[in-house]
């Protein structure tokens, strides 16, 4: 078994594990809602930044997850589940360095992702991670 290499690669794993988190019966009604197809490009953009850094993702992965979790609140045991099925699917396709750190990184992300939602005021807080139209208008001005 190969270890993940490319930005496909990582498509493999996040295309299958979507595919099964969706009809999960524990955490499947969480994307209830969402447009899914359009978003797995985006995470493919997070993964292939996080794990090569190519700058291929511009942020607002935290304050997304704020966002759902004001919609369908966040516990213990859908982190748990994710983390489960995301290992399962990681270890299904590919072993190795890669497959070990982004096994790794889910892990850490699931942990910061938590500790934000389990706190009280956590959509203030996420308002604060949300790009706001001034900068994205300065990002877009020619320079």
């Amino acid at each position: 078994m190969n270890d993940l290499a490319s930005r496909a690669d990582i498509a493999v794993v996040v295309d299958a594990f979507y595919a099964k988190a969706i009809q999960d019966e524990q955490i499947g009604h969480l994307f209830e809602g969402l447009d899914l197809m359009h978003h797995l490009p985006v995470i493919h953009d997070f993964w292939e930044n996080i794990l090569w850094r190519t700058g291929a993702y511009r942020g607002g992965m935290m304050y997304k997850h704020l966002l759902l979790n004001a919609r369908k609140p966040l516990k213990l045991e859908h982190f748990e589940r994710w983390l489960e099925l995301f290992t399962q699917t990681v270890d299904a396709h590919y072993q190795g360095p890669n497959a070990s750190a982004m096994k790794q990184l889910a892990y850490s992300i699931a942990r910061s992702i938590y500790a934000r939602v389990s706190q009280q005021n956590s959509v203030p807080m996420g308002v604060q991670d949300a790009p706001s139209e001034t900068s994205a208008e300065a990002g877009s001005r020619p320079g």
